[in-house]
């Protein structure tokens, strides 16, 4: 099946590097997961549309098929002892891994700040359903810092599994994030008359 959608014959990516993808979307899931059930406060007439959430089903499948489909045993027929682990793109995964867990951190205390918005500072219980001005981190420099992050984290995936799939889901998670976070820009300084100005949407200084 996985060579049918992929069409790939012989594996394009290295065991190391498909396994540390993979853990690295794991974690990423299970941090999205917690803040939803335990960290992020959302209105009480807040509604998800259907086909946003068919979309968030599809698009995490997408991306683990993606990043074990072109790997060793996954795609043609390779022998189990002549797995190679390790090869010229190994090197990346040191710093590609410390890249990933800045962002996905700075991700989450970006969700942090926006969680407290709307409790009150000393009890922690939620007071208010309305918008503020999220101030802190990241967020001196873009209105949407967890946007931000998102990208990186998944240019980093996409130099540990450089495969046109994976490409193809990137470049989704781009136009995505860059759209959604103009859109929200835009709507903060009509909003508040006293956004700071010096903030981007996205990209610190450009967009």
């Amino acid at each position: 099946m996985l060579k049918l959608i992929l069409e790939q014959d012989e594996p394009t990516v290295s065991a190391t590097a498909s396994l540390l993808a993979l853990s690295l979307i794991t974690i990423q899931c299970i941090r999205r997961c917690y803040e939803t059930y335990y960290l992020q406060v959302f209105a009480s007439s807040s509604k998800m549309n259907l086909s946003h959430y068919i979309a968030g089903i599809v698009h995490y499948f997408a991306v683990v098929v993606a990043a074990i489909g072109q790997s060793p045993l996954f795609c043609g027929s390779q022998d189990r002892s002549k797995i190679t682990w390790i090869d010229t793109k190994t090197i990346l995964i040191l710093p590609c891994s410390l890249i990933f867990m800045w962002a996905w951190y700075e991700q989450y205390k970006s969700n942090i700040i926006f969680a407290n918005l709307r409790k009150d500072k000393k009890s922690g219980k939620v007071v208010t359903e309305d918008h503020k001005i999220p101030y802190g981190r990241l967020f001196e420099h873009v209105s949407s810092p967890h946007r931000m992050c998102e990208v990186i984290m998944y240019i980093v995936l996409l130099l540990l599994v450089p495969t046109r799939t994976f490409f193809c889901i990137f470049l989704w998670v781009i136009c995505n994030q860059v759209q959604t976070a103009i859109h929200a820009h835009v709507w903060y300084k009509k909003t508040f008359k006293d956004y700071p100005s010096n903030r981007t949407a996205i990209v610190p200084k450009l967009l």
